[in-house]
């Protein structure tokens, strides 16, 4: 069984987005900051995180994804860096807090002061695979699997593929392959630009 530690440098070929919507990919739709909480239970037996290791690859993760970098993840129940787990300890899990975007629903109410805040976003596409240059590796399969089960159903998502294949205590025969498009908010300047210009007539 192996210990890893991951970097919060991680970056992904990335992007997710949405279910009901028909716009072309790249084209400009009135969207809302949604918040999301979720617990997020890692039950991988292959590869080890520490509690920073596991927050930093799965921030990354949703960051690359779209969502606002000021989310809020706290560590629980990991092993401490170099340290195995006992045969007592918990599962680690992460209780995280984050917004993204999502196209906006009449009857939702915000949840707190920001939420469902206005932003214009589009979808793009995007690719998870093993990837060295990404800090991304066939050890984090198991990672990659209960982040596709637990979190990225939260997210705006369309056109999805999805194919994972993870063996216990081993890496050969184990890979992931995730693609398809996922709701993203525009860069600042871009959506600047958008607002200032002239409606149509």
């Amino acid at each position: 069984m192996r210990f890893r530690k991951a970097s919060a440098g991680l970056c992904l070929a990335a992007t997710f987005a949405a279910g009901n919507g028909f716009a072309a990919t790249g084209v400009p739709l009135p969207a809302v900051w949604k918040e999301h909480r979720v617990n997020f239970v890692y039950l991988g037996r292959t590869s080890r995180y520490s509690c920073g290791g596991l927050s930093d690859k799965v921030r990354a993760m949703l960051v690359d994804l779209g969502a606002r970098r000021n989310l809020h993840i706290t560590a629980i129940g990991c092993p401490e860096f170099g340290r195995p787990p006992g045969p007592n300890s918990l599962n680690p899990s992460l209780s995280i807090v984050f917004s993204a975007p999502a196209l906006p629903a009449a009857a939702e109410k915000p949840r707190g002061p920001g939420d469902l805040a206005p932003v214009d976003a589009r979808f793009e596409p995007f690719t998870i695979v093993p990837d060295a240059f990404r800090d991304m590796s066939v050890g984090d399969c198991e990672l990659v699997e209960e982040f596709a089960q637990q979190i990225l159903p939260l997210l705006t998502t369309r056109d999805m593929k999805k194919d994972i294949t993870c063996v216990p205590y081993e890496l050969s025969g184990s890979n992931y392959f995730l693609r398809g498009q996922i709701l993203r908010a525009l860069p600042r300047a871009e959506e600047s630009a958008l607002r200032r210009a002239p409606m149509p007539r």
